[in-house]
Parts: C-alpha cells; structure tokens; sequence
C-alpha cells in the first residue's frame, strides 16, 4: 500500500471510529446556534509564540519572526499563489518543513490556552502539522485535512485523548483562514475552530496532563515521525499563539452612586483589564433579580457606562465578572447601593445581667440611622411585657430604659428600632438576664506551694454554681499578671498553669464567675519561689590550684 492510500486509509478510519479517551465518553458539544466572529484575534502579539509568514520566497528555510524557531523545507516549493506574499506548496508525496529542534518550544501543555492559526488551499487531503513524542505517540498532536474535506484537530496519549472535526468540507481548491483556540486552564479542556473567522464547531472533554516538553518531533505537511500522511495543498502565514498556564481573566471594577431612589435611572462604570488585551463581555448583577447577561463585547480598559433603575427601597449589592474567549472572571467586589430610606441599624443593649424580683433594672440601647434620621424603639422584655415604639431620639443617643421583673428566672430582652419615616431594622441579639441569680462557690486551688524560678507549675480550679450556670475562673499570680479562663460547667477541674520569674512570697488569688456577672468571694493561696542554687565553680577552681591535695581528699572520701 502506497503512502498517500495509507493516510487516506487511517483518516477515514478515525473519522469512523475516533474515541477521545480511555473510557470512551466523548465530551460535551458546544452546540452554538449563533455564528460568532472572533474580532479580537490575537490582538496583543506579545504572546506569539511562533509565526512562519512564508515570506521567505526562495530557499530551504521557513523564518520565523517571533523567536527564530525556523524550519528546514524538505521538497516543498515556493510559489506566488498565497493567501499573502509567498506561500509553500506541498505536493502530497514527499514533501514537509522540519522543525524538529525546536518541538519543545512549540509544545502544548494541558495548562495553556493556545491558538493555531493558518492559511491552507487544497483539493486533497493531508497532515498540515504534526508533533510527537520520541517514539511517535503519547502524546501526539496533529492538524489534519481528511479525505471527506473536514479539518480534524486531536491531541491524545495512551490514556486519554480529545478530537475536533470541522463542520463542511474545505478542501474545495480555496483558500481558507483555520483557527484552533484550544483552552486548557481547567480539567476539561475545550477546543474550538473558526473557520474564515466564522465559529465552526468546539467541545469540552478531561484530558490527562500533558507538557511541552512530551514533545520531541515536530513538522508541517507530513506526520513529524511516521513517513505517511503527507500534505497536497499550499499553507501560509502559519502562527501559534501561547498564553503558558492560561490567562486568568480579571474582575471588572465597579463605580457609580451608591444611593439614590426607586425608579429612577443610575448610571453606573465598569472597566475589566484584560491581561492580554482581549476584547470582553461583562455580566452585571444588580441584587434584584434583573441582570445584565454577557453584554459586549468592549475593549479592554473601555470605561462601560451601564444604566438601571430598582423598583423598590432597599440595600442593593451589585457585582459583575467579566470574559473573554477563554475564561470567566471571578466574581467583582460588591459595590452596596442604598435605594430608598433605609432603616436604622439593630439596636445594642447593655446592662446587668442579673438582679432580684421587684427590682427596678436601668438598660441601655443605641442604634445608628444610615441617613442620621431619629429614631424609635421597641423593646420586649421577655416576662411578656413590652414598650411600644418609644422616642423619637437622636440617631446614635445612649437611651436609657428600666423594667423591673416579678418572678425568678431567665428572661431574655430584645430590641428594634424604626426612623421617623417608618423604616423598621432587625431584632436585636438577645440579652439573657436572671432574676433571682446565686453567684458560684468559693473556688478551689490545688497546686504546689513552692518552686523555682522559671518552672512552669500547673493549678487546678474548682468551683459549683447553685443554678447549674456555666463557671469561668478570674486568676491573679501575684506577680501583676492575670487571666480569665473560658467558661467550663459547674464542679469541673479547670486546670491553668504559670511561671514565675523571680524570687519570693506570691498570693495565688482566684474567684469563679457565672454568665450572668455573679461571682464568688476570692480564694487565696500562697506560692513561694525561692533563688535557684548554683555552684560557684570558680571557687572550686581556685582551692584545687592552691591546695592539689584537696581535690584527692574529696574523691577518697566520696569513695568511702
């Protein structure tokens, strides 16, 4: 079988019988029912990784301009019927570009988001790139015009793999402009083609990790490692574009007014830089339930003024994100409009949190008013006993409230404040009080009574609450430092530890505390710290040098 039958042969096979991965799922569709132009196209040329502009005209060499990664033309000719200046046509028999030295450079990691782009002319049929790995597979990446005229696009290894065929034929003896977009930023990959700037087809499936350096042989017009599948046709202004671990899109920022009224119109500014240029298209979120979806595209730093209105008073969060052709952005920072009135913050309360039946309780509450409007509170007490919207006082006024309780127990008060246009806030948090409260026992100390300096020495704490209530412990060393332990249940051991870092008499001090500020008289104990002993060792020096025999004396008695 000759060459060219050979790669008719496989082509219309893997048309036939093509499976992407392993597991044979073969991915999500982009079913697109609206063409779409890229009008962004490679606009930033900083990201050009390799472009071969077949300008050259004559000789065995394919330039390119972006980083001199030049191919070596084996048989293929020069020839003025080009898309642009010269163009290369290859006969279908024995003709590619090697660019072999530079396979790495040019190789394609999961991670990237990279575009191929070409010009090609054919009635025939062909590989028009090729890389490999070594040994010719896992992975291999080919671009090639099958005999029915559709373009495939397959990137696979032995464990994984993804193919793309173009909609219609194409090798209709006119030229044409083919764009690959191949985004790899996330675990499932999509590829999409453009064909004569027109979307073609695209899909989305996983593809296992794969890295640029894989990649050892690569050529244009023929397989880069097998003698088959040689290209009939011409091919101009060959680019590939890299953007190496992909282009994360940025956030838009938001400005505009951040008050207003219902039903009027506010305009407001967005801008997205994209970090390649791109053109994007922005999705707003107002906060009511009426967004703006995927509108654009504009250009990257466009100032985008876009208007809307809210049908009701309230607290608004707006957000947006932005695209380009490759990714979303995450969402923006919200951007909080008050439309309307708005109502007064919840209150806060302060005051005891204990008493006894009968007896008359002063509490305090505050509360802020977003436009400084005064306001009014509402307070229930928890014993089914309320005050009904008293004030108005200033917004941010200290108001001071009693209310007395005739039986024992818990009780728990909360409070909401309106404004003097009727804007109501939130309950407060509750205040938990008890009526008819007993403080805790006298705490317990268990711990040793003297030591040294700089040892930590550890102490128990003990102490039982008549009303069951939680037990927290106020600690005094007696050295100036002091703590206060979590709360712990009634008669547990609270184990708390301290170190002293000097010499003398110190008043261990402690007193147990319920939730509701009663406490217990203190319990005192005594630690003492005397100096640490040491040897001096000079001294010794001093004796064993005037008198030898002392040093003999010694060890015959520690012998003894």
């Amino acid at each position: 079988m000759n060459k060219k039958i050979f790669g008719i042969f496989i082509c219309m096979l893997l048309i036939i019988t093509t499976i992407p991965n392993i597991s044979g799922d073969i991915g999500m569709q982009n079913n697109k029912t609206v063409n779409e132009t890229p009008n962004n196209f490679l606009i930033n040329d900083d990201y050009v990784n390799a472009y071969w502009k077949f300008d050259d005209c004559n000789g065995t060499t394919l330039t390119d301009s972006a980083h001199n990664y030049d191919g070596t033309i084996n048989g293929a000719n020069w020839t003025n019927n080009s898309y642009s200046g010269c163009a290369l046509y290859f006969d279908g028999i024995d003709d590619y570009v090697n660019l072999n030295p530079h396979s790495s450079e040019l190789g394609l990691n999961k991670t990237d988001d990279i575009i191929f782009s070409f010009w090609f002319n054919s009635t025939d049929t062909g590989l028009i790139y090729s890389s490999t790995a070594s040994w010719g597979y896992n992975p291999e990446l080919r671009i090639e015009l099958c005999t029915n005229g559709s373009l495939l696009f397959k990137i696979f290894t032995t464990a994984c793999g993804i193919s793309l065929y173009s909609n219609g034929s194409f090798n209709d003896g006119i030229w044409h402009h083919a764009a690959y977009y191949f985004n790899g930023i996330t675990a499932n990959p999509t590829i999409t083609l453009y064909i004569d700037g027109v979307w073609n087809n695209g899909i989305t499936l996983w593809l296992c990790g794969i890295t640029n350096d894989d990649f050892a042989k690569t050529r244009i017009g023929m397989h880069s490692y097998y003698s088959t599948d040689y290209f009939k046709g011409f091919i101009d202004e060959f680019k590939i574009t890299k953007y190496e671990q992909g282009n994360e899109q940025a956030p838009p920022s938001i400005s505009g007014p951040l008050s207003g009224k219902p039903n009027i119109e506010y305009e407001y500014t967005f801008i997205t830089n994209d970090p390649e240029g791109d053109q994007i298209w922005l999705y707003i979120d107002w906060g009511d339930d009426n967004p703006d979806e995927w509108i654009g595209p504009y250009n990257s730093s466009q100032e985008v003024y876009v208007s809307h209105k809210w049908n009701d008073s309230g607290e608004y969060n707006i957000k947006a994100r932005s695209k380009d052709r490759w990714h979303q952005s995450s969402w923006s920072e919200i951007y909080e409009v008050i439309i309307g009135n708005r109502p007064p913050d919840a209150p806060t309360i302060n005051g005891p949190k204990s008493g006894e039946a009968g007896e008359i309780l002063s509490y305090k509450f505050k509360t802020n008013d977003y436009e400084g409007d005064d306001v009014l509170y509402y307070i229930e007490w928890g014993d089914g006993a309320y005050d009904d919207w008293i004030g108005p006082y200033a917004s941010g006024q200290e108001v001071t409230v009693t209310h007395s309780w005739d039986v024992d127990g818990v009780y728990e008060i909360r409070a909401k404040a309106k404004n003097v246009n009727g804007n109501t806030g939130d309950w407060s948090e509750f205040f938990q009080i008890r009526i008819g409260n007993d403080p805790p026992s006298v705490p317990d100390i268990n711990g040793p009574r003297e030591g040294k300096i700089g040892i930590e020495y550890i102490y128990n704490f003990i102490s039982t609450d008549p009303d069951g209530d939680l037990v927290k412990f106020e600690i005094k060393w007696g050295d100036g430092n002091e703590e206060m332990t979590d709360y712990y249940p009634s008669g547990e051991e609270v184990i708390a530890s301290h170190t002293w870092t000097q010499k003398g008499d110190f008043k261990i001090k402690a007193r147990a505390w319920d939730p509701y500020d009663g406490y217990s008289n203190y319990k005192e104990i005594t630690v003492t710290i005397p100096r640490a002993k040491t040897v001096n060792l000079i001294l010794f020096d001093w004796l064993f040098e005037r008198f030898p025999n002392v040093y003999l004396l010694i060890n015959h008695l520690l012998k003894s």
